[in-house]
């Protein structure tokens, strides 16, 4: 099978991490597979690629100023997929994100592929213009097959689209992670403990929450200290509020990691603090790590993910003195950590890589 995969960037997010993982499993089973990404030239891949991947780098001409609005961005994107769709001739596409899934579908129409589309967010949360709500509600009948992550999002779809749906989560293994062999919680004696959050820094990720949690234990917890790891557009405003809580010393917005997964390396705690999700693929990751957790009960995710009180705690969105509660029992209790952390590498085998491939392998090949 001449498989393209389409995606918006090579970054370090979740669909990234998925898109290389599925890239992989495909080129091992034999199929010639492509992947599109609207990036530059010399843009990398932060997830490693399978060398028998061949990337198609969509450079986009910034000197327009047209290509800076939206929609026509948008439709010079379709162009300019439907010529490279036209030329390969692929015999399946298989679109990640909802905008280019929408884009996808656009410049495949009338061509005779197939395509597959896969929504990675929470679709009641996304902020969309009303046009662009009532336009995507239309194209996507066109999908041959949706790719869900929840059972609770397949059901917020309607009748036509629910029947074309799989329910295929996300894989816990990590690319390059040191934690994949062994396990990631640390015992550091009288050392500093560290908590740890994951994601882009946007509102959706709750962060400022989880910083807000955090300045009310911090008295109780000097040797604890609260890592953030990502980038994003919230930066300053997070960094002001660390500054207004006098918090400066003991929480740091450390960026990127120069390799997938190293933020667990010496990390004690993991939070997820987030407002709302597709499927949290660093829940996930932190889980496979033998990482103790507390997560939001967000729309949707980590109910499907973690089991209250074995695997994981679950507090409600937003609610900053639930999650400083959950957080103090188990920042104070290292027996309870580290059987969590145990628990939470045993109830994700589920979401083994080789269960996962499976499932697309299904969606992918059995219409």
């Amino acid at each position: 099978m001449r498989l393209a995969i389409v995606q918006a960037g090579l970054g370090a997010g979740g669909t990234e991490r998925v898109v290389s993982l599925l890239a992989a499993d495909r080129c091992r089973r034999g199929d010639e597979v492509h992947l599109f990404a609207f990036v530059g030239e010399q843009d990398k891949s932060y997830f490693a690629l399978h060398p028998k991947v061949t990337v198609h780098r969509l450079v986009e001409d910034g000197a327009s100023r047209l290509s800076k609005l939206g929609f026509v961005r948008s439709l010079r994107r379709v162009v300019v997929l439907r010529a490279e769709f036209k030329q390969l001739q692929p015999t399946l596409i298989v679109s990640f994100l909802t905008k280019i899934n929408i884009l996808c579908l656009l410049a495949a129409k009338n061509l005779g592929i197939r395509v597959i589309i896969s929504e990675r967010n929470n679709p009641k949360a996304q902020k969309k213009h009303a046009a662009w709500r009532l336009v995507s509600g239309i194209i996507l009948r066109q999908a041959d097959r949706l790719v869900m992550q929840t059972d609770a999002i397949v059901k917020t779809l309607p009748d036509t689209l629910r029947k074309k749906a799989h329910v295929i989560g996300n894989p816990c293994e990590v690319i390059g992670n040191p934690c994949e062999a062994t396990d990631a919680y640390k015992d550091h004696g009288n050392e500093m403990f560290r908590l740890v959050a994951v994601g882009r820094l946007v509102e959706q990720k709750g962060f400022d929450t989880l910083i807000k949690a955090f300045a009310k234990v911090a008295s109780e917890f000097p040797a604890w200290a609260l890592t953030i790891f990502g980038e994003g557009p919230d930066r300053v405003l997070l960094q002001r509020q660390i500054d207004a809580l006098d918090l400066e010393d003991r929480v740091k917005l450390a960026g990127i990691t120069e390799r997938p997964g190293e933020w667990a390396r010496d990390a004690s705690l993991f939070v997820l603090p987030s407002r709302y999700e597709g499927f949290p693929n660093v829940l996930i990751e932190a889980m496979a790590a033998g990482l103790p957790v507390v997560a939001t009960d967000c729309d949707f995710g980590p109910s499907e993910i973690i089991e209250p009180g074995v695997s994981g705690l679950l507090v409600p969105v937003d609610d900053v003195a639930e999650l400083a509660s959950a957080m103090a029992c188990l920042m104070r209790n290292n027996a309870l950590r580290h059987k969590m952390g145990r628990s939470a590498r045993k109830t994700i085998d589920r979401f083994s890589m080789q269960q996962i491939a499976e499932k697309w392998d299904s969606a992918l090949t059995k219409f």
